[in-house]
């Protein structure tokens, strides 16, 4: 084989191998759903749409905090925050509301009191 041609196959080969490696840039993988954040975020922004007048912000981020953190701590399900994230309704909430296991719904029930009724 000439010199030419070992450089020729060479030049072919070893770009060749050069994508047979660990790929250059991350895999690219599918969206993991809605978030305990979307769903808490979805779920208050449809309740106060039917406030007027429409509770403060601070209210509002509160309650977001709350949902969001009863939601990871007591690991709800994905359907659940899945359902919650694109709730558009009280029907719709009842419906959710039954994806949550009486220990959830009682803990988010019972944090919810606990910041409107702060002992005094």
């Amino acid at each position: 084989m000439t010199p030419l041609a070992l450089v020729m196959r060479v030049a072919i080969v070893v770009p060749a191998l050069a994508g047979c490696g660990a790929p250059s840039r991350p895999l690219v993988t599918a969206p993991a759903g809605p978030t305990c954040a979307d769903a808490a975020a979805h779920m208050v922004d449809e309740m106060a749409a039917t406030k007027d007048p429409r509770p403060p912000d601070e209210t509002l981020n509160g309650l977001i905090t709350l949902i969001r953190t009863r939601c990871d701590a007591d690991r709800w399900s994905s359907e659940a925050v899945a359902c919650l994230s694109t709730m558009k309704s009280a029907t719709d909430a009842d419906r959710c509301g039954t994806l949550l296991t009486d220990a959830q719904q009682a803990a988010l029930v019972r944090d919810q009191e606990a910041k409107s009724h702060p002992p005094r």
